[in-house]
């Protein structure tokens, strides 16, 4: 049976790969197809993008880019539903129709132990920026390594935050607890006379929502997935007792029945028609979709830091999530000095405050800080959170982790499971899933030449 479920987690994490091999052309747009059959010019680089607010605000940065470097920029935009499979397909395919590729943090990992991005330790010291100077990588919040090598920089960086009703509600909760009996108190199902027929919503859905989301409520309660040492903690009385306050959300029906359908704009227009009086764990890019909308609420909607645990003498522990969205060189382009230099300029100081002023949400530190954006509430909380902030591990077999913790989760708000049946099986499926994968990779190793 072990062996069964095994199986079934490799097909998980593996399974993709066909998948992409399989449709991902389909995915694409013809005239990415037909570049691929001619050679482009030396003076231009294709960037493989999603639709959305990073694409439009990286849009923006290309007409700087050619007056500067006269090289000229080509977005590949690809929507957002089949992305993940467009790039998954063209990168392990070998494709050299795009040089610079879109990405989140939590992909580095697959891709480059694939030999599908390319390190680019060589290009930031022959261009002098390791430190100070025109990139400063000091300034970005995080660069993302895989064996210790850098393969992507960052160009927008997603955290969670906590948004409440401040007609409402006129001090935020602090704490779980304190968020808890919040949500108690304007939902319909207990308080008969709330304004809000939910005390609290947040994304749910499938793939990948609802783990993320779930994570600062796991990780601020003291628990993880796996600790530094690549040990599985998922067991751990502290992740159940996470799992068990999710569990007491639903079961006293302080959020919608209907949960894990919810996605990120039905959360924000929850938020926006009345429907619910927080949203926790919850993304900090809603923000300003929020003010910028026509609800006449939008001025009632508050963000604060997301709740922890209050511990003995008085101090909150609060761990958010975050990740970044990423620009990685193809390693089949035919153009990687040209790709670097867009690279660089696109997550450097003049790209990051162009891409700041058109939407995105940049990567450094100086930026969020700057003067010319000192009205941006959410840009001083995102500083703020990220001095607690936490990513996720950064596994080869990431897809696979993701499909387990998400199984789990699916128990404990459907109340199919007890959170400590859901975490003890799901961690056993982890152990299970590493150690196959540390035994391949030995594997591997010795085999090769």
């Amino acid at each position: 049976m072990k062996s069964l479920k095994l199986n079934m987690l490799m097909m998980v994490s593996f399974s993709l790969l066909f998948l992409w091999a399989l449709t991902g052309y389909v995915l694409l747009n013809q005239d990415m197809m037909d570049a691929s059959s001619s050679p482009k010019p030396a003076d231009t680089v294709k960037v493989l993008v999603r639709t959305g607010t990073e694409s439009a605000a990286l849009r923006q940065i290309a007409l700087p880019f050619e007056k500067e470097t006269g090289v000229k920029v080509e977005f590949i935009e690809v929507a957002r539903d089949s992305y993940f499979t467009a790039v998954g397909t063209q990168l392990f395919a070998g494709s050299n129709t795009f040089d610079v590729v879109l990405m989140p943090s939590t992909s580095i990992a697959q891709f480059a132990s694939a030999k599908a991005i390319i390190p680019l330790d060589s290009y930031l010291e022959a261009s002098g920026d390791t430190t100070k100077g025109g990139l400063d990588i000091d300034d970005f919040f995080s660069v993302y390594r895989y064996n210790g090598s850098i393969y992507a920089l960052p160009t927008d960086i997603s955290t969670h935050f906590l948004y409440y009703r401040k007609d409402l509600i006129p001090t935020p909760p602090e704490t779980w607890d304190e968020l808890y009996e919040m949500a108690s108190h304007y939902s319909s199902h207990v308080q008969k006379d709330s304004p809000t027929r939910w005390g609290l919503a947040m994304p749910a859905v499938v793939p990948e929502e609802r783990e993320k989301i779930f994570d600062s409520i796991l990780w601020s309660f003291g628990g993880d997935i796996m600790g530094d040492d690549g040990q599985v903690q998922f067991d751990s009385k502290e992740s159940i007792r996470s799992g068990e306050y999710l569990e007491s959300l639903v079961r006293d029906q302080l959020v919608p029945s209907d949960l894990m359908s919810w996605d990120f704009s039905r959360t924000r227009d929850g938020l926006l028609n009345g429907d619910i009086a927080m949203a926790a764990p919850y993304w900090n890019s809603a923000y300003p979709a929020i003010k910028m909308s026509h609800s006449s609420i939008k001025n009632n909607i508050a963000i604060a830091l997301i709740p922890g645990i209050r511990d003995q003498s008085g101090t909150v522990h609060r761990m958010p999530f975050q990740h970044g969205w990423t620009l990685a060189i193809n390693a089949s382009s035919t153009n990687p000095a040209g790709a670097w230099r867009f690279l660089e300029f696109a997550t450097g100081k003049e790209g990051g405050m162009i891409y700041a002023r058109n939407g995105g949400i940049p990567a450094r530190r100086s930026i969020l800080s700057s003067p010319a954006f000192r009205d941006r509430e959410d840009f001083a909380l995102i500083l703020e959170s990220m001095k607690m902030a936490k990513s996720e591990p950064s596994l080869i077999y990431y897809p696979a982790m993701v499909s387990v913790e998400e199984d789990a989760l699916a128990k404990i708000m459907t109340l199919f499971a007890s959170p400590a049946d859901a975490f003890q099986e799901a961690a056993v499926q982890l152990r299970n899933l590493s150690a196959h994968i540390s035994i391949q990779s030995v594997k591997r190793s010795e085999e090769s030449p």
